[in-house]
């Protein structure tokens, strides 16, 4: 563990191993629990009104934005080690693991697929009779699914991405590579020969220059397959009109299938932020939709 000197206080270090899958599990566990409450009391919906339902899902709605403001601003985390620093060890240990990153992202999670029980109620109480309230349960909807959809990316992505030799973490890093792997692959065919130089331009530069096709980087990362075998396999066919020069040939393909693994660590990493923007900004728009869904029900309410 580490130790804050100014606070005097042990805080607890990342949990080692780190479980893929848990998140999405708990997802899951908290939708058959949603779903199991929803058919439990089928009655329950009419009893709690569209006032109630509405403001326990804008209730549920704001605590789920915690998490974000968790993340960029640190006041709240200040504040909790100078609490946990007043009290007993045990007390202050699980405090600090309580205020952990990865422990508001569970929050998020659990809170994000639960609002979908007082959401379910207030929708069977008429809302979504109008278009603003029907568009309001779409971005809902698809806020929903886009979160789901980075839980499963941030539990699985980051194990499939460190069991692969040679993985760049950031965008910059995989780009500099990129550069030096195109440098050196121009370097391996200096003073040599011309059937050499010739079958490097036609089979070995375009991968070298080119990207491969989004969706075939996708299916590898699914699958966890490499992408980089079928190209390497490929070329190495190709090397049969150099046999002179096959060691020479080897590195090229080796550079190649460099660039092809690069190209997959780039598109991760995409995948791995891209989600992200898609979620946040549904999570704006379904902001801005509620705003106009509240001031017209008091509109409408005489209020």
């Amino acid at each position: 563990m580490q130790r804050d000197a100014a606070a005097g206080v042990h805080v607890p270090a990342a949990h080692v191993p780190r479980h893929h899958g848990r998140l999405t599990l708990w997802a899951i566990g908290c939708a058959a629990a949603v779903a199991a409450i929803h058919l439990a009391a089928p009655a329950y919906a009419a009893r709690l009104g569209s006032w109630r339902s509405g403001v326990l899902t804008l209730a549920a709605l704001v605590l789920t934005s915690t998490y974000t403001i968790r993340k960029r601003w640190m006041w709240l985390t200040v504040r909790i080690m100078r609490i946990a620093a007043r009290m007993p060890h045990r007390i202050a240990h699980r405090l600090l693991i309580a205020d952990r990153l990865e422990s508001w992202r569970l929050y998020h999670v659990m809170l994000g697929v639960g609002v979908l029980l007082p959401f379910g109620w207030h929708i069977e109480q008429g809302a979504g009779a109008s278009r603003l309230e029907a568009a309001v349960a779409a971005v809902a909807a698809m806020l929903m699914l886009s979160g789901l959809a980075g839980t499963i990316i941030q539990d699985f992505l980051p194990h499939a991405m460190r069991i692969r030799p040679a993985q760049e973490v950031r965008f910059e890093d995989v780009e500099a590579a990129l550069h030096d792997l195109y440098v050196q692959a121009e370097e391996v065919i200096l003073g040599h020969s011309e059937a050499l130089v010739q079958s490097y331009l036609k089979h070995v530069r375009p991968v070298m220059v080119g990207t491969r096709p989004a969706r075939a980087l996708f299916l590898a990362t699914l699958s966890g397959a490499d992408p980089a075998a079928p190209v390497g396999a490929r070329l190495r066919q190709c090397g049969a009109q150099v046999a002179d020069e096959a060691e020479t040939w080897e590195k090229l393909v080796t550079l190649a299938e460099r660039k092809v693994r690069l190209d997959h660590n780039h598109f991760n990493l995409s995948l791995s932020v891209g989600w992200m923007r898609v979620h946040i900004a549904l999570a704006i728009a379904l902001g801005a939709l509620t705003v106009f869904h509240i001031a017209g029900v008091f509109y409408f309410a005489g209020l």
